[in-house]
């Protein structure tokens, strides 16, 4: 693909592709990383613009395929010697305009989301985050992920599953009578 195109790209998608990224690797500089990597990759790859397919679901593709390559070093070498955490990254403020309780209860509530996806399987996170973060029609995400659609409704469904447990277990969902 030529600089121009990519330049292209970036404008109309980089944004997008950059909370995926960030989204997907759990926030850290590897997103950062991830997103650079997709775009150098859309510059080595021999393609030419073709309008009948969405070069958004082609991004979100390279994206997700560089995550699994790196996720698939990353399990090997903790096979080898098990990774340490540093330190993490502080939460986004709240937002304005809403009272602070209401807000802080919110926050709390998609704080509570934000980590329940993250804790979820890897095959799980990446349907949620393609469908539901960066609102991918289903066709796109499994063109992005290199699956069926059917598979990708029934990671869909699990993770939804998965999701409503660990929500009601903390505390969250629940009716107060």
């Amino acid at each position: 693909m030529q600089a121009i195109q990519v330049e292209q790209l970036l404008g109309c998608y980089g944004t997008e592709i950059y909370r995926y990224c960030r989204r997907l690797t759990g926030f850290g500089p590897d997103g950062e990383d991830l997103y650079q990597q997709t775009f150098l990759r859309m510059l080595e790859l021999d393609l030419t613009a073709d309008e009948s397919r969405s070069p958004r679901a082609l991004l979100y593709s390279v994206a997700t395929g560089l995550w699994h390559n790196e996720a698939r070093k990353r399990r090997r070498r903790a096979a080898i010697a098990r990774p340490v955490e540093l330190d993490g990254e502080a939460p986004p403020p709240l937002a304005g305009g809403e009272e602070p309780e209401a807000a802080a209860l919110a926050e709390a509530e998609r704080a509570a989301l934000a980590a329940a996806v993250e804790r979820l399987p890897d095959k799980y996170r990446a349907a949620v985050l393609l469908v539901y973060g960066a609102e991918l029609p289903l066709a796109e995400a499994a063109r992005a992920l290199k699956l069926p659609q059917g598979t990708v409704k029934s990671r869909l469904h699990k993770a939804r599953l998965l999701l409503k447990k660990e929500m009601e277990a903390s505390g969250y969902g629940r009716q107060e009578l």
